[in-house]
C-alpha cells in the first residue's frame, strides 16, 4: 500500500556502471522535489552510486542481468532499494566486520555513514541493499 503523498521512482538498468549517473540524476530530482537539502541529497547520491556499483561488479558478474533501483519518498523520508540478480556472497553492514584497512566492505561503511539506516539481505533474486534518509 502506498502512503499518501508518496512518490516512487523505479529503474531496471543493465548491469553496467554507465547507468549509475542516470540513477543519481533521478534520485537527485526526486529528493529535491520533496524538499531534501542539497547536502543530504549529495549523501544519498554517493550512497546509491556505491550500492549500484557494488550490484554491478559483485552481484552481476556476467553483466547479462539487471539491477533494480527503487526510490520512494514518503512520510518525511527517502527509502532506496538496490537489488541485483546475482549470487554475490553476503557482505555484512556490521561495522565491526568492515574495516577501512580491508579491500572489501568499505562501501557499506560509507553507505551507513551517509544514510540514516542501511541494511542488506539475500533475496530469491540475489542481494538487496535498503537505505533510508530522513528529511530534516
Amino acid at each position: 500500500m502506498e502512503a499518501r503523498g508518496s512518490r516512487l521512482l523505479e529503474f531496471k538498468i543493465p548491469a553496467d556502471t554507465r547507468y549509475v549517473a542516470l540513477v543519481r540524476r533521478g534520485l537527485r530530482s526526486l529528493a529535491e522535489s520533496v524538499g531534501f537539502r542539497r547536502e543530504d541529497t549529495a549523501d544519498m547520491e554517493v550512497a546509491v552510486s556505491e550500492a549500484v556499483t557494488n550490484s554491478v561488479i559483485h552481484g552481476s558478474p556476467n553483466r547479462e542481468s539487471a539491477v533494480i533501483v527503487k526510490c520512494k519518498a514518503a512520510d518525511g523520508c527517502m527509502v532506496v532499494e538496490v537489488e541485483d540478480e546475482g549470487g554475490a556472497e553476503y557482505i555484512t553492514t556490521d561495522s565491526e566486520s568492515c574495516s577501512t584497512a580491508s579491500e572489501r566492505g568499505r562501501g557499506f561503511l560509507m553507505m551507513r555513514e551517509l544514510m540514516d539506516e542501511c541494511d542488506n539481505c539475500r533475496t530469491e533474486r540475489g542481494f538487496r541493499v535498503t537505505m533510508t534518509k530522513r528529511l530534516r
